[in-house]
């Protein structure tokens, strides 16, 4: 199987690359390799024409971006290797069988898209340095004289019109621009509860238990991408934890990092409780204690080597997990990504509460969304508007449910309504009192773990 490798910092100085000094030896460069070790001359030439040619680097587009490129391209790379199909082989029914591949990855029908218009963009390329195999044409092809039939198609954005291409095989995907699907506490407690009854992991273990749980209080305390999650270490939680022994002194996890937006190599800080961070060192320790000779500060390990997880292995495996469990369909509007929407709208819910309680403001809401925005680092109120909208809903819905209950952590509180939905079931008969007892008593063990530490 074909791989991809990234120099983390070549010397690029010989290339034009960003106007930033740190860029030009922290710009990462990727190469894909074949099965065995050797270089993969098409694929890393498309990556050399995609990236602005063999005179410049990291300026259009920027190195993180061919990077997501490289990715993309090397599953079709894999296709092409596992089916075993030479480069003049490669036609429309490869293009359909990779389609299929896709879909049975449980990706989302963007983002299929978004893979099909990079295999495409990938057979142009090789159809203009080996002219003579007649691979694709974005002609028509009355005597199918080429294996590859690619239409160029246009749309507005403004008032400047886009390309891109297109392919049969992709027909039936769409792709809705839809609003902010944020996490409910209800689908929080589902979400938590995956792990338990999924059967991605054949054989579930305590160590698998709490590292689910520290990535979903991450998700959940940062409200970070998953490419700044993996960046929180194992250092930054001790350094926070350092203030829960200093009375009415709540967490502070400082230094995550911003890798997109307006701030982005900006750093930020998030304060967090007691009990969300007391969840990551009892993972922590978990790793500390099984593996004891790492030479990495992360939190997210392989359980059976200790070694690093990569940044992509964890945008996949929530969905695997879920996809695997009873809560598929339940679940299934949600991303990684959910938690960030989350995090912003239950920001500005509380700031709307407590501004709410204290007075009458005229520009409440964005008196709210200006305190949210120094937590989020967004570039301005205009682009929390919608969250705005969200949380004023929230509130009135009264999802959180007590004002007594408003500054305490997640952790305690989705336990809580675990608890009264456990006795709403059992009213309504839709569980037996066994079924309820376990429950309950499985809640109240949850609790345990805040006093462990």
């Amino acid at each position: 199987m074909s791989t991809v490798i990234i120099a983390k910092q070549p010397d690029l100085s010989f290339l034009t690359t960003s106007r930033k000094r740190d860029q030009i030896n922290g710009s990462p460069l990727p190469i894909i390799l074949k099965k065995g070790g050797s270089f993969d001359w098409d694929a890393n030439s498309f990556l050399t024409e995609y990236s602005g040619g063999p005179q410049m680097y990291n300026v259009r587009p920027i190195a993180d971006t061919v990077v997501k490129k490289a990715y993309s391209l090397n599953i079709f790379c894999n296709l092409l290797e596992d089916e075993k199909i030479k480069l003049h082989e490669i036609n429309n029914a490869t293009l359909y069988k990779y389609v299929e591949l896709l879909k049975s990855r449980g990706v989302f029908d963007d983002t299929i898209q978004k893979h099909g218009r990079t295999a495409l963009e990938y057979i142009q390329h090789l159809n203009k340095i080996y002219p003579l195999l007649n691979l694709a044409t974005t002609e028509p092809d009355s005597l199918r004289k080429f294996n590859v039939h690619i239409e160029i198609k246009k749309y507005k954005n403004g008032s400047i019109e886009k390309k891109y291409l297109h392919h049969d095989s992709l027909n039936g995907l769409i792709h809705i621009a839809s609003e902010p699907e944020y996490v409910r506490d209800h689908e929080l407690i589902m979400w938590l509860d995956a792990i338990n009854c999924t059967t991605y992991h054949p054989t579930l273990d305590n160590f698998l238990i709490s590292r689910w749980e520290a990535f979903t209080t991450l998700l959940e305390i940062t409200g970070s991408r998953i490419s700044e999650v993996h960046q929180v270490t194992r250092t930054m939680i001790k350094e926070a934890a350092s203030s829960l022994f200093e009375n009415e002194k709540m967490p502070i996890i400082r230094n995550i990092p911003i890798k997109k937006g307006k701030y982005k190599g900006h750093k930020r800080s998030v304060q967090t409780t007691s009990e969300d961070i007391q969840v990551i060192l009892l993972h922590i320790s978990a790793i500390e204690k099984k593996f004891t000779k790492m030479d990495h500060d992360s939190i997210f390990v392989d359980s059976n080597t200790g070694t690093q997880l990569k940044p992509s292995y964890l945008k996949n495996y929530a969905k695997k997990v879920i996809n695997h469990s009873k809560y598929k369909n339940a679940l299934s509007h949600l991303s990684n990504h959910s938690f960030r929407h989350r995090f912003i709208t239950l920001h500005i819910a509380k700031a709307i509460k407590q501004l709410s309680s204290s007075g009458s403001f005229s520009n409440i809401l964005n008196i709210a969304a200006t305190a949210c925005r120094k937590v989020t680092m967004h570039a301005s109120n205009s682009t929390l508007s919608h969250y705005v909208h969200l949380a004023s809903e929230y509130n009135i819905k009264n999802e959180i449910i007590s004002s007594e209950l408003i500054n305490a952590s997640t952790q305690i509180r989705i336990r809580i309504k675990k608890m009264l939905m456990t006795s709403k079931l059992l009213n309504s008969k839709k569980i037996n009192e066994t079924e309820a007892l376990a429950s309950l008593l499985s809640t109240l063990n949850e609790f345990k773990k805040f006093d462990s530490l």
